[in-house]
Formats: C-alpha cells, sequence, structure tokens
C-alpha cells in the first residue's frame, strides 16, 4: 500500500511539474492564434504566419493537413514526424520549441476532432487570445455529431475566451449559433466573405486558392497591426500546403489535359466548391472527366461520391479508381447516372487509369480528381505532377539542415 501510494503522488507531482512548464512556455508567448474549422484550416494557418511574418512578427506555425509541418520564422518547415498516431500533446511540445526559439507569436492549427479534445487544446493548452472558424461543413459527423449545428457547436470548443474570432462562415444559421457561443464567452465575434479579395489579387497566387481564406487570414492580421497590402505580399510568397488545389498541365502527343487534384476537399459543399471555380475557368470546349478514388475502409464515403457525381457534377466521363468502386457506381446509376459514362477502374494501376484518361481525350480535357487523397490518390497525384508543368514554389520546402521534428 505505501508503494503504490507512493507511486500516486509521483504520477500527481509529475503532472503538475509538466503543467507547470506549459503554463511558463505559452505564458512565454504574446501572440497566440488557434485555427480550427472543417475546411482550409492548413492554408489559413499558413497565410495567417505569412502575413504576420512580413509585418515583422517572429512566428512560428504548427499545421496539421496533408503533411503536418512546423513553420520556423524564417519561412522553412519541416516534417512532423509521429511514432504513434497523432496525439494532441503535440501542441505541448511544440509550445516548448516555440518558447526556445524566441517566439513573439504562434499559429496552431487545431488537430482535435473529438469536442471534448478540442475544449482541452483551447482551454487548457493554447488558451489563444484569437480563434478561427474557418467554416462549418458536415464533415467527421461519426465524431463531432449529426447534424450542421452539432459540428458547429463541437468546433466552438476552440473560441477563446475573453478573446475574438474570426469566421469566414455564410450560413446566417450557423453564424448565429456561432455569434451565441462567443457571447457566452464574451468574445468579439468578425466576420468576412470572398468578395474582399478581388480575382486580380488572387492571380498572384502560385496554385489555386480560396478568396475566403485570403479575406479571413487578412482580417487576422489587421487586428494584429499588420498593414493589409504588407500581409498580402508575405502570403503570395509563402509556401502552400502539400494538399493545396494544383492544376498540373500534361502534353501528350496531341493532347492537352489538366489535371485537377482536388483530394483534400473530401467534403461535398467543398468539393463543389472547387468545381465551380473551375468551370468559371474553364474554356468551353475542354472536356470534362470526374476521377473518384475510393477506399475500402470508407464505404459511406464512397456511396456519398456516388451521390455527389449523380446530382452535382456533370461531366463527359467518370473514371472510378481505388477499391469497393462499386458502391459508388451503383450509387451513382441509381440516381440515375448514365451507365455508360462511367468506366470502373477499380484495382487497376495508376498507368492503366492514365490510358483511359488518354483514351477519353480527344484533344483537351480536364481531369476533376475527387475522393481519398490516401492510397492510389497520392501516387495518381505523383504520376501527374511528375508528368506535367505546375508554378511549384514546394520544391525545396524542408529547411536546410534541418532535421523532421519526432513528437
Amino acid at each position: 500500500m505505501p508503494l503504490v501510494l507512493t507511486l500516486i503522488f509521483l504520477l500527481v507531482g509529475y503532472g503538475i511539474s509538466e503543467y507547470f512548464f506549459h503554463f511558463r512556455n505559452r505564458n512565454s508567448i504574446p501572440l497566440r492564434i488557434h485555427v480550427n474549422g472543417t475546411r482550409g484550416k492548413s492554408s489559413v494557418t499558413r497565410l495567417i504566419t505569412a502575413g504576420l511574418r512580413e509585418g515583422g512578427f517572429k512566428v512560428l506555425a504548427k499545421t496539421t493537413g496533408t503533411e503536418p509541418r512546423v513553420i520556423f520564422e524564417d519561412g522553412s518547415e519541416t516534417q512532423i514526424y509521429r511514432p504513434g498516431s497523432a496525439n494532441i500533446i503535440e501542441q505541448v511540445k511544440f509550445f516548448s520549441r516555440a518558447r526556445s526559439r524566441g517566439a513573439k507569436a504562434v499559429v496552431v492549427e487545431c488537430m482535435a476532432l473529438q469536442p471534448v479534445l478540442q475544449w482541452l487544446t483551447e482551454d487548457r493548452m493554447v488558451c489563444a487570445q484569437i480563434g478561427v472558424i474557418t467554416n462549418v461543413r458536415p464533415d467527421h459527423m461519426d465524431v463531432m455529431g449529426e447534424t450542421l449545428e452539432d459540428v458547429a457547436r463541437a468546433l466552438s470548443n476552440t473560441i477563446p475566451l475573453k478573446g475574438k474570432l474570426f469566421t469566414a462562415e455564410s450560413n446566417s444559421k450557423i453564424l448565429k449559433q456561432l455569434e451565441d457561443e462567443c457571447q457566452t464567452r464574451s468574445t468579439e465575434i468578425v466576420t468576412c466573405g470572398e468578395e474582399e479579395v478581388s480575382w486580380d489579387a488572387m492571380r498572384g497566387f502560385s496554385y489555386i486558392e480560396h478568396r475566403e481564406n485570403v479575406a479571413l487570414a487578412l482580417k487576422v492580421c489587421q487586428s494584429c497591426g499588420v498593414e493589409s497590402k504588407k500581409a498580402f505580399s508575405g502570403m503570395v510568397k509563402a509556401i502552400p500546403d502539400p494538399g493545396v488545389l494544383r492544376v498540373y498541365q500534361i502534353h501528350f502527343f496531341d493532347k492537352d489535359i489538366q489535371f485537377v487534384n482536388a483530394f483534400a476537399a473530401n467534403d461535398p459543399d467543398s468539393t463543389l466548391l472547387i468545381w465551380k471555380l473551375m468551370g468559371e475557368r474553364m474554356e468551353p470546349d475542354r472536356k470534362k472527366i470526374v476521377m473518384v478514388n475510393a477506399r475500402a475502409d470508407r464505404i459511406q464515403r464512397s456511396e456519398q461520391m456516388g451521390i455527389l457525381i449523380a446530382q452535382a457534377l456533370k461531366a463527359d466521363a467518370y473514371l472510378l479508381v481505388g477499391d469497393y468502386t462499386k458502391a459508388i457506381e451503383d450509387e451513382a446509376i441509381r440516381l440515375g447516372l448514365d451507365g455508360d459514362k462511367i468506366e470502373n477502374l477499380g484495382g487497376q494501376s495508376v498507368s492503366d487509369i492514365f490510358e483511359q484518361v488518354l483514351h477519353h481525350t480527344p484533344l483537351k480535357s480536364m481531369v476533376f480528381a475527387i475522393g481519398n487523397i490516401g492510397g492510389l490518390g497520392q501516387q495518381i497525384v505523383d504520376f501527374f505532377k511528375h508528368r506535367g508543368a505546375s508554378d511549384d514554389r514546394t520544391v525545396n520546402r524542408l529547411g536546410t539542415g534541418i532535421e523532421p521534428y519526432i513528437f
């Protein structure tokens, strides 16, 4: 019994000391920004960081997007290596490293999905002065709840206490819900929209960025004292997230193919936004090909993709790739999509898939790739990337001589 009590006291003492050290590390950083939301978290984290850096802040950031990264004060970055699964304790370790580098600001992307863990991350770890909820979309509903209101409630767990919340959410009902949550926390809410950034301004980016992401990041930077023009100049120079929307141009003999990597938009609303964006940019004589990558462990997601292509993505051909593609095909045909337009390429190699793209491209085509980036998805992106051309600033992504962080 005495041994058990001793162990309990040691564990409690260790926990108290760890929290004390984190409290010291966190409070040594005057400006803390916590970014949450359904879509665009990684991009907005990077944009805010770049804007603050251009404005003279010594800022570090941590993203948890396609490839989790730590971004340093000079704009270089390094990959996060995880021996095991992702754990919110990473945030504590990040603050320790930020303090050791003398950071005066941090921008942290929320990595928690469970509502209670989102609350724990903000209320006990980050304690931000500025919170960001990019938007609220129907995603991760198995964890956050069955309705959009449930998702909004879950994301609201990262609203700071007596601070500011910035959002680009446009749904009036959800916006009212966020306003009410802010009121309970004595927090000011600031809204913005894509109309605040012109299409002309967006031409400065080397990749396809969403205007609402830029508008949101600019609002945050302005609130921190960085002039809008200066912040924007930093944003267009920044290294984008590996999962950002990119278009690769492939010329194969007499065929002109545009490959749109939209795998990162893995919810219907975000996919539709990108589809409309590409439709506005595309020549009328370019054939539309939708490519959907499926995973065997995401059957519900596959059925959701079947609904999406049948009801919203009107194309000349549909290429179903990956695993368990039958679920997509069956659902799409059940909803009235012409089966003759569907090519079920489940289980086939990337080179075989490329042959089918060529087959469906008379002269010019746009391949709109959606679904899951995992597994075959990344292989497809790499294949088209190496065959195509893109203004890519991510070649020298890792900082010189910087080893991956181990969390």
